[in-house]
């Protein structure tokens, strides 16, 4: 178990977990990180845990478009610099250590508005990787879908 967060601990850059001992390595894409870190799971994590052993991988990274550290979406509106002074570097580096990326979201819409450019901002560079990205299906909003409320038996799929 590891995390990188900032010395202030108000960021977290980069979670990480080890499910296996041979496997892809999956990376998982979130709005904002909770509370997890390199000693707690939250129920996010707990779920990428399952769906990691499930595709046969044998770690995943979680990074976020936005590194404040809180359990509520909506607290990212509250802050000067939600997305954090060094997560940029982070992304492009999960992106390289990873097999495949899972973008996994849930709705833009629960995001303030001044900060959606982010969406697109992530899925670009997930698609100029050039290595696989799949979704565990999309939202009503068409938006790549949370694993918190997916059946364990949920596939992956190519993101078009």
């Amino acid at each position: 178990m590891s995390a990188i967060l900032s010395d202030c601990g108000s960021y977290r850059y980069r979670l990480e977990r080890k499910v296996g001992m041979d496997g892809p390595v999956y990376a998982y894409f979130g709005v904002n990180c909770s509370t997890a870190d390199h000693t707690v799971d939250d129920n996010t994590v707990a779920r990428w845990i399952g769906f990691t052993r499930r595709y046969g991988g044998s770690r995943f990274i979680v990074g976020n478009l936005f590194a404040f550290r809180s359990p509520h979406v909506e607290d990212l509106g509250a802050v000067s610099d939600p997305v954090g002074p060094e997560n940029d570097m982070h992304i492009v580096r999960i992106i390289e250590d990873a097999d495949i990326l899972v973008p996994c979201w849930g709705r833009q819409s629960k995001v303030p508005r001044r900060l959606r450019y982010r969406f697109a901002e992530v899925e670009n560079l997930l698609r100029a990787s050039g290595k696989p990205v799949r979704i565990f299906g999309l939202t009503k909003d068409g938006d790549p879908a949370h694993p918190l409320r997916l059946l364990s038996t949920t596939q992956l799929i190519d993101w078009d």
